[in-house]
């Protein structure tokens, strides 16, 4: 008689990789939060939205204002330090005016506010931006955004 060969797997070895897989599932999913996802997200769109203020001052060569504001706590990007009716940025391709409000849970600062960018896309001092536990920093004499 042939012997013959086993090909594929058994029912244990299946039940054992789901319950793995289970088990794995089980201890990473809680890790992805919503609060710390919504942190994250936060913290990339006001750094793309520094970075956008400076490149908007050199293309415009005119000063481009980043101010956070209370009550909701969010970000603008602004003509004028005061970000008064009208000196408002407006979103690229679109009419709606250039504002990021933090989603519940985050909190947002600024070292120093208004914090502006010349035509030169120099800012007006170093500064430091905190969005929850994160930081973007701006340097001083080249602007560059970390």
């Amino acid at each position: 008689m042939k012997a013959r060969l086993a090909r594929g797997y058994s029912l244990a070895e299946v039940v054992v990789v789901i319950v793995i897989a289970g088990i794995l599932a089980a201890i990473l999913i809680p890790q992805f939060s919503q609060p710390a996802i919504d942190a994250a997200w936060y913290h990339e769109q006001v750094r793309s939205a520094v970075r956008h203020a400076q490149r908007t001052a050199v293309a415009q060569r005119r000063a481009v204002y980043v101010v956070v504001e209370a009550g909701p706590t969010r970000l603008s990007l602004c003509y004028a330090s005061g970000c008064g009716a009208g000196t408002r940025l407006t979103q690229p391709g679109s009419t709606d005016t250039f504002e990021l409000a933090a989603p519940s849970g985050v909190a947002l600062g600024i070292s120093a506010s208004p914090l502006s960018f010349n035509g030169l896309g120099q800012p007006s001092g170093g500064a430091t931006v905190t969005v929850g536990a994160r930081t973007i920093t701006i340097q001083a004499e080249t602007g560059y955004v970390q």
